[in-house]
């Protein structure tokens, strides 16, 4: 028989069970499509890069081990890496733009070399790209737009190219637009050039964000990384003042924008998927071996009308293959769903999320094939080779009731199918407890201590640009007049100024104790500040443990005052009292006013994106201490919606060209700081629960086949006397020995497996007592529900009717 007729004869037999191909086919996709989805996160995460760009993999990132990019270091990384066949360098600009057209508002630019749009391969659709005359001291402003964001401001008015608009209150003249859906390095409005100012030029000036380059043909990741090594020492050695402990670190698209957990997280993920789906498997090939019991005569006579072993398993392969192919097409469609509902809900709404391309490409498409085919091999061939080895004599002796080999090959039959639930079960423990720990890991994130009270609290941010506020006393008059602005509004308790915000970093400044020993300036120890105004503390809830809040009087021309949290104090004061402590803060050199500490207050945390902890932390108080930026914080009398507009009105009414960056409550901002870790312990809950669905399933499917076998059995039993509880103890005894071995080996196995989640998780350990156990009882529970079924049908055979039984 030809392989085409091997096709049809195999579409006619699934035809001709309906119910039975349907259940293989969602099962197949479920467990291959959320293989697919993951396998396109992981894809778009750690493969693809940014859309638009020509070679992702051959674009390297540098920046520094700590701190940012001088635009000096980065002349000397151009100026000698070989590795590279250019390099470029980015840095952010928050920018207010005006225009005839409409309101002052808040974008998001990027400056950025002139080289760096030839360097990704791409150029603008209309207009001209920068050139170095644009990046030139004292040359006319120019930006080029990002499509969306001249679709949205301008209606996608061609005529824009060519006019100026006002930038931070400076005339800028648009001169070109990118191609539609080309973002870089995040969620672009606007790019600008960057100009090597004088500030810029000096070498502990690191405010750039960081360097890319394209890799010369022939140069691996591996390569450039020594030889940017070997030129980060020596310029350690030529500028040790500014250079001490800044050395180049090359990485690539994912080690630098998702960073150093991202394979980890999503290689975990694709581990869990994976067990999903080898369930789903271990599933229907027990499906297969039951169906195998009633084709075991239809096998028999093709063996002996002259079909040989080979062709039988040919055969059956090739219907298992058509199962897996169905499945795969159903799988494609759900992994679109899967990506799309990821998008929406679990992924975190960050400027770079929205750059990442989520489209399915070749590598999804290959993917999806090879697991089809080979999850197809994977649940079909037991069956087939069980089928290709029929004693052709018995099994027609037998008539075709179930036999494939008489008593021995069934119970051959039973302890194949109780070692794939035995399978099922460990694979649905391991999912189980990864996913109580990842879920008590984030628990633990979300529900720690902030040390504030979020209720009722709105913020946003404000950029006053330095060309406009140049000085300390501008800036502070304005933040004066608009807090008693802000204070009249009805329904406003409290207003507050910081230039950080709990769970975000502070500055990081170099600092000396009075009465401690100097230390020379490379390894001065630095601290972390934050500047903020008299009532920070009251508005967000802070408790003042001694001393004083800030108040008016602290100005620059008062005595300089600090105030520092309680891990601070008892780090560097322990058993003593801290008020009236000094301590300096540095500029390089240059040491600053000694500061006198007049308070200490409750811990708040920072730093605490992903591990909430208390920073030894000092406050500043905003009339000493100018910030570039500052958030305005509210605390509401009641609910914190609808008072937008009335802020954004009173800004407008102070200074027409200054934008509000964000407005946001607080525990939304908070809620979002967290998305991340929420979204991966949602998706982690979700492969567990199918897991422990399909384990159930597989379990009731193998208990009720046995239970049918049986049914003489049962039958005999009852007619000798067995009780209903002796039938229900027999039928789970049989469920629960599969399920006792399965649990051991997946309490051993998640042991080690929850190990490669370590550096994920916060404050649980991977062998976390209550995880498990809460796997284990969910497992048990879900078990027991799955015998019972079966159990309960076996109570209720008649056995007048079991006797006759086949």
């Amino acid at each position: 028989m030809s392989l085409l007729s091997d096709v049809r004869f195999a579409f006619r037999t699934l035809a001709k069970n309906p119910g039975f191909t349907a259940v293989v086919i969602v099962t197949l996709a479920l467990g291959i499509g959320i293989n697919a989805a993951v396998f396109t996160l992981m894809n778009t995460v750690l493969f693809k890069g940014f859309p638009l760009v020509e070679g992702n993999d051959r674009i390297l990132y540098v920046s520094v081990g700590r701190g940012g990019v001088s635009y000096p270091d980065f002349e000397d990384w151009r100026a000698q890496a070989k590795s590279f066949e250019d390099l470029a360098v980015v840095a952010d600009l928050p920018i207010s733009l005006s225009d005839d057209g409409g309101f002052t508002e808040s974008y998001n630019a990027t400056r950025v070399s002139p080289n760096t749009f030839r360097l990704v391969g791409q150029r603008p659709i209309i207009g001209r790209d920068f050139s170095p005359s644009d990046a030139t001291p004292g040359a006319a402003g120019v930006a080029i737009l990002s499509y969306g964001f001249w679709e949205r401001r301008f209606g996608k008015n061609p005529a824009i190219v060519g006019q100026a608009v006002r930038m931070n209150g400076a005339p800028t003249t648009v001169i070109g637009v990118m191609p539609q859906g080309f973002t870089f390095p995040e969620r672009q409005d606007l790019w600008v050039p960057l100009t090597p100012t004088p500030d810029l030029q000096k070498r502990e000036a690191r405010d750039l964000w960081f360097a890319f380059g394209r890799m010369a043909a022939g140069v691996t990741i591996q390569r450039a990384a020594v030889e940017m090594e070997t030129i980060g020492t020596r310029l350690e050695k030529a500028y040790a003042r500014t250079n001490q402990g800044f050395r180049p670190v090359v990485q690539n698209f994912a080690g630098f924008f998702i960073g150093p957990n991202a394979t980890m997280l999503y290689g975990a993920m694709w581990g869990a998927v994976g067990f999903v789906l080898l369930i789903a498997c271990a599933n229907i090939a027990n499906l297969l071996l039951a169906r195998a019991m009633a084709r075991s005569r239809e096998i028999s006579v093709r063996i002996a009308l002259g079909a040989g072993r080979w062709h039988i398993i040919r055969q059956l392969l090739i219907e298992s293959l058509l199962l897996s192919a169905a499945g795969g097409c159903g799988g494609w469609w759900m992994a679109k769903l899967g990506v799309r509902a990821y998008e929406l809900i679990a992924n975190p709404p960050s400027y770079f999320d929205n750059v990442l391309d989520y489209r399915m490409d070749y590598r999804v498409f290959a993917y999806l094939v090879i697991i089809s085919i080979a999850t197809g091999f994977l649940f079909g061939l037991a069956s087939a080779l069980r089928l290709s080895k029929l004693d052709i004599n018995a099994a027609l002796k037998d008539g075709g009731r179930g036999s494939l080999s008489g008593a021995r090959g069934g119970r051959r039959g039973r302890q194949l199918a109780s070692l794939l639930v035995i399978g099922e079960m460990a694979l649905a423990v391991v999912l189980l407890a990864g996913a109580g720990v990842m879920i008590r890991s984030f628990l633990n994130t979300y529900t720690a201590d902030l040390g504030v009270k979020t209720t009722n609290v709105v913020t946003m941010l404000l950029k006053p640009p330095k060309s406009k506020y140049p000085s300390l006393e501008a800036q502070t008059s304005f933040f004066d007049r608009l807090i008693t602005r802000l204070e009249a509004i009805p329904g406003v308790e409290s207003i507050a100024l910081a230039d950080s915000l709990p769970t975000y970093s502070t500055s990081r400044v170099p600092y000396g104790l009075a009465g401690a020993p100097d230390v020379d300036e490379l390894q001065r120890p630095k601290l972390s500040a934050s500047v903020i105004s008299p009532s920070y503390f009251r508005t967000l809830g802070a408790t003042l443990l001694s001393g004083r809040e800030f108040n008016a009087t602290d100005r620059i021309s008062s005595i300089p005052v600090v105030i520092v949290n309680q891990r601070f104090a008892s780090k560097f004061w322990p058993g003593e009292d801290p008020l009236g402590k000094r301590l300096r803060l540095f500029d390089g050199k240059t040491p600053g006013a000694w500061l006198t500490v007049v308070g200490v207050v409750s811990n708040i945390v920072h730093y605490g994106r992903a591990r909430p902890e208390f920073d030894a932390l000092i406050y500043l108080p905003y009339r000493q201490e100018q910030a570039a930026f500052m958030n305005v914080i509210a605390r509401t009398r009641a609910r914190t919606g609808g008072l937008e507009t009335a802020f954004r009105r009173e800004v407008q009414a102070l200074d027409s060209d200054l934008p509000v960056t964000y407005y946001m409550s607080l525990a939304d901002r908070l809620s979002w700081v967290y998305a991340s870790s929420r979204g991966i312990a949602i998706l982690f809950l979700i492969f567990a629960a199918i897991a422990l669905l399909l384990a159930s399933i597989g379990l009731y499917a193998v208990i009720a086949h046995s239970v049918s076998q049986r049914t003489q059995e049962i039958g005999i039993r009852m007619a000798i006397g067995a009780t209903d509880r002796e039938i229900r103890k027999l039928v789970l005894l049989e469920g629960m020995l599969p399920l006792g071995i399965g649990l051991t080996i997946g309490l051993v196995a998640s042991l080690a497996v929850n190990r490669v989640l370590k550096a994920a998780l916060v404050q649980v350990s991977p062998a976390d007592p209550i995880a498990l156990a809460v796997a284990s009882a969910t497992l048990i529970l879900a078990a027991l529900l799955g015998c019972l079924i079966p159990a309960r049908r076996a109570m209720r055979v008649d056995p007048a009717v079991a006797l006759r039984h086949q």
